[in-house]
């Protein structure tokens, strides 16, 4: 088995703190360390490191190598422009292909928390089996719990086969995030799961999908392979990676396939996509309070303050976010972090730089 390792994203969601030179992947936001760090260490668990191939921006892998020395830094691909995941997994089921034949590749992203790693581990020795025996793209599906609006959702079809303690089910059909009635709806029916974007599959299986439904990056995808080893691989990438046409691989290949399973488990999972998502992952005071730094609060409830080394005072307030970095600091209600992406983009229209 192999794993593969999503480190490419820009955290824009995490601003003030996720920037273009250290973004949400290299932050230590839940206490446990970097989430990249977390998530090598998750994946390392499973695979020796030089079965673990890493795939981020080229200005990012300086920080790569500081952070994760244990891995083998011909394991690391620097991506010379982004192209969502669908490219991406497609080289690493080539790089995969080329050291060691047709045997299953585990994706998952750097970002997100799992606290039932134990639980993860049988999932994905699991989840190695069915790949290895039958030519399916398995999803990791997340068993709900609540009608979250913020995540997509998996309808699980009919069933496959039982391996271990898990279910696998053919996928029926990818749901966008839903309103709060939809998502309801949903929960009350079952059979539904958040798409957690941890995926596994043998190689030939997924680049044989590649080719059918991403024909047109046939081409910049086999010149990339032939490129493996060679003294001319770097300038190939960088020529011929720009070419892969940009789409994830949610909607390049997985809605569209028919081979697609999932395994639905409780992994007490988070994508930590928003400071709303982190006030769901820290642990609360009396009042449902939580947050980073010293606070010192009268008659405030549900708030999150992320001011680590600082302290917050706050008198009368509910449901705000404060977070502070340095000199800037971000003010919003719970609810709305989403948005934050709304700030990035002003940000950037009034060229401001140097808070990107």
């Amino acid at each position: 088995m192999f794993a593969v390792i999503l480190a490419g994203g820009k955290g824009t969601r995490f601003w003030p703190f996720s920037r273009i030179e250290k973004p949400k992947q290299f932050l230590d936001i839940s206490g446990q360390g970097s989430m990249l760090s977390v998530t090598f260490d998750r994946c390392a668990a499973l695979v020796p490191p030089e079965r673990i191939f890493l795939f981020t921006v080229a200005e990012q892998v300086p920080l790569v190598r500081s952070e994760l020395p244990g891995l083998p830094p011909e394991n690391i691909f620097a991506e010379p422009a982004g192209r969502n995941t669908a490219p991406t997994l497609a080289v690493a089921a080539s790089m995969a292909s080329n050291r060691g034949g047709d045997e299953p590749v585990l994706c998952c992203p750097a970002d997100h928390l799992i606290r039932e790693e134990e639980t993860f581990g049988r999932l994905v020795k699991s989840a190695e089996t069915i790949s290895a025996n039958n030519d399916v793209l398995v999803t990791f599906g997340i068993t709900p719990g609540f009608p979250a609006t913020g995540y997509g959702y998996i309808e699980a079809g009919a069933p496959l086969e039982k391996q271990g303690d898990f279910e696998f089910s053919r996928v029926h059909r990818f749901h966008e995030k839903p309103d709060r009635a939809k998502a309801e709806s949903y929960i009350q029916t079952g059979g539904f799961y958040w798409n957690s974007g941890i995926f596994m599959w043998r190689p030939s299986v997924f680049l044989e999908a590649w080719s059918r439904f991403i024909p047109e990056g046939t081409r910049p995808l086999e010149m990339i392979s032939a490129s493996f080893g060679t003294d001319g691989e770097t300038q190939v990438i960088e020529e011929y990676y720009p070419q892969m046409p940009s789409i994830s691989v949610d909607y390049g290949i997985l809605e569209k396939a028919e081979n697609v399973v999932v395994a639905p488990a409780d992994l007490a999972w988070n994508d930590v996509g928003s400071w709303d998502a982190l006030f769901e992952i820290l642990p609360l005071d009396d009042r449902g309070n939580t947050g980073k730094g010293d606070m010192e609060l009268i008659d405030a409830g549900g708030n999150l303050f992320f001011n680590p080394g600082g302290v917050t005072a706050a008198i009368g307030v509910e449901d705000l976010i404060v977070v502070v970095n340095g000199g800037t600091v971000l003010v919003c209600r719970r609810g709305q972090s989403q948005r934050v992406r709304e700030l990035i983009e002003s940000l950037e229209k009034a060229q401001k730089a140097d808070l990107l």
